[in-house]
């Protein structure tokens, strides 16, 4: 009878954990609702404002989140002028305290992005903004439109949109050294919207404002603009394309990097750049740009000197320098080439040196096929001077020997090579793919065309200067590549930056937005559509 009734017991208490596990609640559905704005004080939109305090209150407990980052204010004010809490924690209100006296007939907007976020999920309450006037109305026009990259495929995000009253006050210089009557921002998509807008004409610029100064630094800011003033209001949607313009050159104070090389940092466009020794020593020198950075290196034969005085100029600049001596070791020739292993079948070989060479005596070298028979080449100097260009016929499934016997190549200082031997091979044509690219809808030639791979690097170069051009990029390695076509109107073969104080807009480039997928031993044929409509006008 005990033994029925332990069982008995054992039976109901484990029928009570099974009912009390089915009674666990499980939280209910995830909360994906932003906050939401239920009062004001004063409210949205007000006119006379005359207050020191703002409030906003919201339905749940909120935070700011990179509101620095996000928070823009039109017009301007200093930071003098108001301060916002919480910067930190949660709180079911932001307050806004007003510091200093306001402009009277002004509408103010302070537009928080989408810094506004919920407490516990961090759902953000998106373009949240609030206005008011300290006049008789609030402005309500609008202007809004796209910015992208003009050059890269990735479009920034954050771009600062800035609008300027043309009155009696305004000068090209104003995006310098003045400030904006009216600021917005891109966000983190590529579209813009400006609001409570007063009713005029104006010059719109979009920037990278990186230090956050409402001003143009050329130097490290991107700058786009539209080219005629606007008119508000207007229904128009804007296109406007962001580019890094050409900075001035500008030299840096020299140093000695080794016994017989200087090194000049510089910004700018440095090509017709001249660097001369005004002492009354004479040597033989050469100038080089360093490869991975701004910097030009002045080489010079050893001489015996306290200092050196140099001029460094460009027709537009010059600027005068004094180098003191120091002791320092001195450059000796090393040479490597440019693979070690396989050479693509579309690649050339070369020997990259360490000092600018001077002279190449092809009778020193020789290439040899894996049958050891001599392969009829080609050999030059780079005009960078530091590569060692090779040409010849590249056979699929081949190894080749290169070698330099001494005196093959004689650098700058009239040191010459060892013998060396550099190895490699290539590999099978189905280790390759194909694209084939037919452009239509070209309205002018010549077209640059580039494909890039997936960090925007250019893999290969195309020009065409008609229709009857083709368009085939052979012994691709399988991955994914993009294609922009640049419309060379100057016909230099390179793309060209813009500059606002000349009014000149970048040359035009086009993105098509498809990646192309190659695979290896496949031909893939695609063609591609110029949609003008993304050009402004």
């Amino acid at each position: 009878m005990k033994k029925i009734k332990l069982i008995f017991l054992v039976l109901i208490c484990t029928s009570l954990i099974n009912c009390a596990k089915r009674g666990i609640p499980e939280g209910g559905p995830k909360d994906e609702d932003p906050p939401i704005l239920v009062n004001a004080e004063p409210v949205e939109n007000s006119i006379n404002f005359d207050q020191k305090r703002i409030r906003l209150y919201f339905n749940e407990y909120i935070k700011l989140k990179d509101f620095r980052k996000q928070l823009v204010v039109s017009p301007p004010l200093d930071k003098s002028f108001y301060s916002i809490s919480p910067q930190s924690g949660a709180s079911k209100y932001i307050q806004i305290d007003i510091k200093e006296k306001l402009d009277k007939d002004n509408t103010y907007v302070f537009n928080f992005g989408q810094s506004v976020v919920d407490n516990n999920e961090e759902n953000k309450l998106p373009f949240f903004k609030y206005a008011f006037s300290t006049g008789e109305y609030v402005d309500s026009l609008y202007v809004s439109g796209n910015i992208t990259s003009s050059l890269e495929r990735e479009s920034d995000d954050f771009i600062s949109t800035f609008l300027y009253p043309v009155n009696k006050n305004y000068t090209d210089s104003i995006i310098f050294n003045g400030l904006p009557n009216y600021v917005g921002s891109t966000l983190d998509s590529t579209n813009f919207k400006m609001t409570n807008l007063k009713k005029g004409e104006y010059l719109l610029v979009a920037l990278k404002d990186e230090n956050s100064n409402y001003k143009f630094d050329p130097e490290f800011e991107k700058i786009g603009f539209i080219d005629d003033f606007i008119n508000l209001p207007t229904n128009d949607s804007l296109e406007i394309k962001l580019f890094k313009e050409e900075v001035s050159f500008k030299s840096f104070k020299p140093f000695l990097e080794s016994e017989n090389r200087i090194g000049f940092g510089f910004k700018g466009d440095y090509k017709g750049a001249e660097i001369k020794l005004i002492d009354d020593k004479k040597t033989e020198s050469i100038i080089t740009k360093n490869k991975s950075s701004d910097t030009l290196n002045y080489w010079f034969k050893t001489i015996k000197y306290d200092s050196l005085k140099f001029i460094v100029k460009t027709p537009k600049y010059k600027e005068r320098y004094t180098l003191k001596f120091k002791e320092m070791d001195k450059d000796s020739l090393v040479i490597s080439p440019s693979t070690k292993s396989v050479l693509e079948l579309n690649d050339k070989f070369k020997i990259l040196s360490n000092i600018p060479l001077t002279y190449v005596d092809k009778k020193y070298i020789n290439v040899l096929n894996k049958d050891s028979l001599l392969v009829p080449f080609k050999v030059e100097i780079d005009k960078n001077k530091f590569d060692l260009n090779f040409d010849f016929e590249l056979l699929p499934n081949d190894n080749y020997i290169i070698n330099l016997y001494p005196n093959a190549i004689v650098d700058f200082f009239d040191a010459t090579n060892d013998t060396v031997s550099y190895k490699f091979k290539t590999k099978s044509r189905t280790d390759y793919g194909t694209l084939k690219l037919g452009i239509t809808n070209v309205k002018e030639f010549p077209v640059i065309v580039h494909l890039t791979n997936n960090k925007d690097e250019i893999i290969r170069k195309k020009i065409l200067n008609s229709f009857d051009d083709s368009c085939v990029f052979e012994y691709l390695k399988p991955a994914d590549y993009f294609v922009k076509i640049i419309f060379d109107k100057n016909k230099n073969q390179m793309w060209d930056t813009g500059s606002f104080v000349n009014r000149i807009q970048p040359e035009k480039v086009f993105h098509y937005e498809e990646e192309f997928v190659i695979r290896a031993n496949w031909i893939l044929e695609e063609k591609i559509v110029i949609k003008w409509k993304r050009f402004p006008s």
